[in-house]
């Protein structure tokens, strides 16, 4: 099916009860007067005229006009404009996305999103809170970069659509959007780091940061240093070595640094590392506090009242189970279920086990189509490639369609100790078996990759 058509579909739901055509302005209407008429008629018209209120054009809401030309961008019939901030001369780089006008096909190019991949794009529409005029949310999950994510913000302006702002994560992360136009950046926990971003979306579409959490283990606990200095030469060399178990949390707001500091190491050598690292960060400014000082400030319970849903912009081509088109492409989804106490888990049925022994957690996966290849590997991160070696294979299964496999994995926190492998045909997907902050289900989508 047709892009074009699908994305039509995706925007009918927009242009339901909005003014309709292609103009974002008001129709002048001419109020045509009363001509010489039969005097009967005129009589009664004239001793009626005081009881009637003389018709009046009522001009179109505003936040319908901005929401038309949304659905109309989305249907590929109207052109974005960005913003100054896309200059070259900026000193910004998104992707190929430039100073320009772009339509939602040109815009996603621009990013090099690729559904083929498996990428995931979805939009949102809501008021950030202060003039009545909505703001577009394109949200696009970007796979073929492994775990690249772009969110462009769109605003309605003087009758034209203007991309203000663009945020960008490169590695896994999630996007949570809240009435009110306050956006939560937030990575999951990848290569010893965690980071969370609170932004504020002002009306059209422009962004200001409230403030950012990070949270460092081991030695990207130095990483501090970076932001101190304000330099990303400084790397904090001399702490290569610190333990795994030392954390520090760290809050940044208008510029001012707040650390809080867990996990000494019991060692009196890693110990004294530990703190020659903080006493250099609070000599460069940074301000220690408790643990429980850090939670208030790191808390977002005060911005986010009501979270805003996304919508997908493209519907998937669909076949009757006896056309048998897609599964003959062999293209197909796995579903991991990671909490065994979730309702999602354990609303699953019979389960068939291949992989009983181990101290983790018992897990469970689901293909949609029959015959895919699924794979357990144990294993370690490499640090020097930035990627999984594989040390052996636990188990493989030909799974079946709908059928649940349960098996027994260890989620790592920070570095992944197992991976997933799945393929069918010439389509693969994986993953690597890491907490988040909604472990309940993780859907992993087929790709090109490696055909």
């Amino acid at each position: 099916m047709n892009r074009k058509v699908l994305r039509s579909a995706a925007c009918a739901l927009l242009s339901a009860f909005i003014l309709s055509g292609c103009s974002y302005f008001p129709v002048n209407t001419t109020v045509v007067s009363p001509t010489d008429q039969n005097p009967l008629v005129s009589e009664v018209q004239t001793s009626s005229s005081a009881q009637t209120v003389p018709s009046e054009t009522v001009p179109p809401n505003p936040a319908d006009i901005a929401s038309q030309a949304y659905a109309d961008f989305i249907a590929g019939n109207c052109k974005v404009t960005t913003s100054g901030c896309f200059e070259e001369n900026s000193g910004r780089a998104y992707f190929d996305l430039k100073y320009g006008t772009y339509t939602l096909d040109e815009m996603e190019k621009a990013v090099r999103f690729d559904p083929s991949f498996g990428s995931v794009a979805r939009y949102a529409i809501i008021d950030c809170g202060r003039d009545g005029i909505p703001e577009l949310f394109i949200k696009l999950d970007m796979l073929d970069h492994g775990t690249s994510s772009v969110i462009c913000i769109i605003g309605y302006e003087n009758g034209n659509l203007v991309m203000n702002s663009i945020i960008e994560q490169k590695v896994p992360d999630e996007y949570r959007l809240y009435y009110g136009g306050y956006l939560e950046s937030a990575t999951v926990p990848f290569r010893g780091m965690y980071k969370m971003v609170l932004i504020r979306v002002e009306p059209g579409g422009k962004c200001s940061e409230v403030f950012t959490y990070n949270e460092y283990q081991g030695s990207y606990a130095a990483n501090v240093i970076k932001h101190l200095k304000k330099t990303e030469e400084e790397s904090g060399e001399g702490f290569e070595n610190l333990s795994n178990s030392f954390i520090i949390r760290e809050f940044i707001s208008e510029g001012q640094v707040v650390i809080s500091v867990g996990g000494w190491s019991d060692t009196d050598t890693d110990k004294a590392l530990e703190e020659q690292l903080v006493s250099k960060l609070k000599s460069l400014g940074a301000e220690e506090v408790s643990e429980e000082k850090m939670n208030e400030l790191a808390s977002t319970k005060d911005y986010t009242a009501k979270e805003a849903g996304w919508t997908d912009l493209y519907s998937d081509n669909t076949t009757t189970p006896s056309a048998g088109i897609v599964k003959a492409a062999g293209k197909f989804s796995i579903s991991v279920y990671m909490q065994p106490d979730s309702a999602e888990y354990t609303g699953l049925g019979n389960v068939v086990h291949v992989l009983n022994s181990g101290s983790g957690t018992d897990m469970r996966f689901v293909c949609d189509l029959d015959d895919v290849k699924v794979t357990l590997e144990k294993g370690a991160w490499d640090m020097n490639t930035d990627k999984f070696a594989v040390e052996k294979e636990m188990f493989s299964v030909q799974a079946k369609a709908g059928l649940v496999y349960q098996f027994n994995c260890v989620a790592g926190d920070v570095f992944p100790y197992y991976r997933i492998r799945a393929e069918k045909g010439g389509f693969k997907a994986e993953w690597l078996v890491l907490k988040n902050k909604d472990n309940n289900v993780t859907v992993i989508k087929s790709s090109l990759k490696g055909e």
